[in-house]
Parts: structure tokens; sequence; C-alpha cells
């Protein structure tokens, strides 16, 4: 006899045996028992969870000898085992994607006009029923709202938003679930024991979290490893056969990000990659893992059974929200699905996926700023935040030059302590230095956006850490309210094709907006770095500047690029 694989081998043949779709069969159930049976049914849900065997459990009990009844009884009813093997001539199983056509339907309309040949109704199954051609469910329409007595539909598919609303207006729907976590965990054990498996329960939990809710592709992985080893299945051997990372990995690469130590996150990162693992499901992985915490930072334990986890590692979770705040959580999320954008444009998932973990264990060096004489630096306790009406003064690699400042003047302001933002830290709102009232006119010129031009890219960046990192290559080249130039070097072709999407425009004009307090509207270029203006050498006359060497007994340093 050939060997049967276990999906089909512990396939449901009651409605008792159909694994976590109860709410469905016990309307079934009752509507055979009061003989209330329509004519067309359609089963939704994703695949591998039941919706094939249940249409055939129906059959099974619309056409059984002594029914109809959800008592029938396999081994005495001929009837039956034919409808399990396949072979009734009165229970037509149909595959939608290979017989889609509207010639194929007109053959079922032309057959449903002939009797049963020895059951209780004619039964036409119809698998991914949501492949037909629009012209094959016109053909059906009439059929399926006034078939004849003998006549029954069910009709089965994965994706219900493709099918006609009058062809789902004409049956009962009943939309299967995903089955939990621990439900497919249960029933691997089952079945590892009645085929005398040996299977530890990391390997069980671990074969269950790949299926992703699908009995059949968990019972079609049990099947695939036990062929590997006599010895038993471990963890290990999963692991290794559908290219998943080790649940140990993935909390190493998490506390390695809470901690903010890059080279652990990267060295655990190369360690997967040289295992042959798949790092786009890395990337996948993680953001699950983090949609988690996320889940148990802000409800605790109350809110774990959105987890579908065992309790071991939900409190190891728990555990792990100790080295996040809920911002840094959220932070990680929308970083590490813009590592999964980035990855579609450059084909490459690692490299996105250093950048993320770079990001988001990005210490800081602290922020430094020299007020200017005239205005006041106003300081809030309340956030421990500073907040600056004062531009800096500095060279293109962002050094401030105090080499002139050679000795100690008591008439000098006592130097501003550095502030390091950090990401539970309540974030300051953005202050450019004007000092006109929203609405009077605020008067912004080229010169005002390119000295703030690092205070509005940080604004960007509290809302979308990837876009400010892009946008921090350009540079203001033109300003004719409300149109800003932004330029890009030749060799940041990618970072201007980044921020140009309209989503990313949008944002950064609104923040920017906000910022310069009269309306802005973005036009991103291609330019030669020359034009760059907040790189050309200050000069000693400007007033500012005048002022600040004055202050500080300095002298104006070259531009790199002029070195």
């Amino acid at each position: 006899m050939s060997y049967l694989v276990l999906a089909r081998k512990h396939r449901p043949q009651h409605f008792d045996d159909l694994i976590g779709q109860e709410h469905i069969t016990e309307i079934l159930k009752k509507s055979i028992a009061s003989k209330r049976i329509a004519h067309a049914y359609l089963f939704c849900g994703p695949r591998g969870i039941g919706k094939t065997s249940c249409a055939r459990i129906l059959a099974k009990c619309l056409n059984w000898e002594h029914g109809p009844s959800v008592d029938f009884d396999d081994e005495k009813s001929a009837i039956c085992r034919e409808i399990t093997k396949g072979t009734s001539l009165d229970v037509m199983e149909i595959d939608g994607a290979s017989n889609r056509g509207i010639d194929e339907i007109r053959t079922i309309r032309e057959n449903v006009k002939f009797a049963p040949s020895y059951g209780r109704f004619k039964i036409y199954i119809v698998d991914e029923v949501h492949m037909l051609t629009t012209e094959a469910f016109n053909a059906l329409l009439k059929t399926l709202e006034e078939p004849p007595d003998h006549v029954k539909f069910i009709f089965a598919t994965t994706d219900p938003n493709k099918l006609p609303p009058t062809i789902i207006s004409r049956c009962q729907r009943f939309d299967f679930k995903r089955i939990s976590l621990k439900v497919i965990t249960d029933v691997i054990n089952e079945v590892s024991v009645k085929e005398k498996f040996n299977i530890d329960a990391d390997a069980a939990f671990a074969i269950a979290k790949a299926a992703k809710g699908s009995l059949r592709d968990a019972l079609s992985i049990l099947d695939q490893l036990s062929a590997l080893s006599d010895e038993g299945i471990h963890s290990e051997d999963v692991f290794s056969m559908l290219g998943l990372v080790e649940t140990e990995l993935l909390f190493a690469i998490v506390d390695a990000i809470g901690q903010k130590d890059c080279a652990a996150a990267l060295k655990a990162l190369q360690d997967i990659v040289e295992k042959g693992k798949d790092a786009k499901q890395l990337s996948k992985d993680l953001i699950e893992h983090f949609r988690h915490m996320m889940v148990i930072k802000v409800g605790g334990k109350s809110m774990g059974k959105l987890v579908d986890y065992p309790i071991a590692i939900k409190e190891m979770i728990l555990k792990q929200c100790e080295l996040f705040s809920l911002a840094a959580i959220l932070n990680a999320i929308d970083t590490l699905i813009q590592a999964q954008e980035t990855a579609r444009i450059t084909e490459s998932v690692r490299m996105p996926l250093e950048v993320a973990f770079a990001k988001l264990t990005y210490r800081g060096e602290g922020i430094r700023r020299v007020a200017e004489p005239e205005q006041k630096t106003e300081a809030k306790s309340s956030g421990g935040g500073v907040r600056f009406s004062s531009s800096i003064l500095q060279n293109e690699k962002g050094q401030v030059d105090i080499s002139g400042f050679q000795e100690k003047s008591d008439d000098l302001p006592a130097p501003l302590e550095e502030t390091e933002i950090s990401d539970g830290v309540e974030e300051e709102p953005v202050d450019i230095g004007y000092d006109e009232e929203p609405g009077n006119g605020v008067n912004v010129d080229l010169e005002k956006i390119c000295r703030s031009w690092d205070t509005l890219t940080h604004a960007v960046s509290k809302e979308r850490m990837s876009l400010a990192t892009y946008l921090q290559e350009g540079f203001p080249v033109e300003y004719k309210s409300p149109l800003l130039v932004v330029g890009f070097p030749k060799a940041c072709t990618f970072h201007k094709e980044a921020v140009e999407d309209n989503q990313n425009v949008q944002l950064v004009e609104r923040i920017f907006t906000d910022a310069l307090r009269t309306p802005v509207r973005i036009e991103y270029r291609i330019v030669n770095h020359d034009n760059n203006p907040t790189t050309s050498p200050a000069k000693e006359e400007e007033p500012f500047v005048k002022s600040v060497l004055n202050t500080f007994k300095g002298k104006v340093i070259n531009q790199w690029h002029n070195e």
C-alpha cells in the first residue's frame, strides 16, 4: 500500500473531529437536525484550516442512507466511504483554479437537471471558487439562485473579497478561523504519539509557529521532519529545515537593542546569516516580537491573550519590556518596517537590517548649542530638555569652532550642559528662533532656512527617523515662498528618490510649515555639491559671525571641502 501523508491520514471525518471551528460545526449540526438545509454554502478562510474537509463531512451528512443526519457511520455506509475516497458520482469536487471558464459552468448547468445516481442530493463542492471568471459567475447566477431541489452547492475560498456580491448574497457564508498556536501544538503532540514520533516540546512549538494557523501545514512539516532522524525531532531540526531564527537568538538581538549594544546586535545578525537563515524572515520575526512587546507593555499580563505564545515565553517578553519605553518599542517597529521597504528597493535585506540596528542602538553624543548674545536660552524643568532660540556656528562636519577661546573670563556665561535625548523623554516643540507670532507675516528666507536645517531635519526624525536620515544628505538650494528647493548631490540619487515618495513629501511639508510658521512646498533636485549654500565659507563681516567670534575670541576655520 502506498504511503499516505499525515495531513490526509488524520483528516477530519466527522464534525466533532474538525478542530478549532466549533462556531461553524454547531450551526451546521443544528441545521441538519432541524432539516433547515440551505441550497448553497460559502466557506471562507485561510488555507489548511478545514474548509474542504467540512464540505465533505456536510456531504456525508446529507447523502447518508439513513440521513440527513450527523450520526453517520463510515464503516457501514458505502456512500460515505465513496465520499471519503472522492469517488462518489453524486458528490463532485471541482477545482475552481483549473475549471474557471464559462464552458465548465455551462456543463454544470446542464448536469444539474439530472437526478442523483443513488444518493439523496447531487452536491457540487467548488474549491477556490474565487478563481472563476466573471463570465462564469454570471452564468452560474440563475442556477445558484433557484437550483433544483436535489442540488446543493458548497463553495470554498481563501479570498472572499474577489467574489461578486451577487454570488455571496445567494449563499450562507461561514468564516473559518485560523487555529491557535496552542491547539496546533497539542495536535502535533497527539499525532506524534499516534505515529510513535519522539518530539520535544520546543520542536512542537516551533512547528506550530511556522504553520501560522494552518493545521495542514503543521502536519506537512511534521511529516518532513519524521524522515530526518530516527532519534527524534528536536527544535534545532525545525529551525534548520525551515530557515527559522531560534527563539534564543531573537531574544538576544532584542536584548542588545534594548541595551544599546550595536556590536552585539550586528554580531548576532552575522551568526544568523552564517547559519544560512533568511534575513527577511528575521525582519518579520523581529517586527512580530516588538508587536508582542507593545501589547504586553500597554496592558501587562491582562493583554497576554493577544499574544499567542506559551506562558513561559510571555514571561520572558514581559521581563524584556523593562528595557524599553513604549516610545522605543513603537520606534523599533517603525524602523524595522522602513528597513523592509528599503530592502525591496535595494534588493538587499542584510544591509537595511544593519542600518536599523545602528539607528535603534545609537546613544548620541549629546547636543551642544551656542546661544546668540542678543537672545535668551530657555530651559524647561518639567521634561529636563532644553529649548533654544539660537543658531549654531559650525563647519560642514558639525564642529563648533572655539579654537580662539584660550583664557577664562568672568564675563562669559557658563557653558551649557550637554543634553542627550533619550527615548523616554518627552521632546520639546521645534523652535527655530523666530520672535514673530504665527499669522503676523513671518519673514522667512533661504539664509534662515539654512541656519535652521539641522533643527528642521531633527523635527522630522521625531516622526520618521529613516526619512530624516535621507533628508540630512540634502541641503536648501532655493526658496521663493512657498516653494523650497532641496538639492542632493549626484551620489545621493537613492536618498532623493526615497524622500520623493508622496507620503514622505506630505510629512516634510507639514513639519516644515509648522516649524517655519509659513506654508512650505518641497521640491527635490539633483545639483552640484558646490551649490550647497550651507557649506559656503562664513564671512567675518557678518554681524552674527562677528558677535560669536568676539564672545569666544575665536576664528573662522576653512571648510573641509576647500582644504
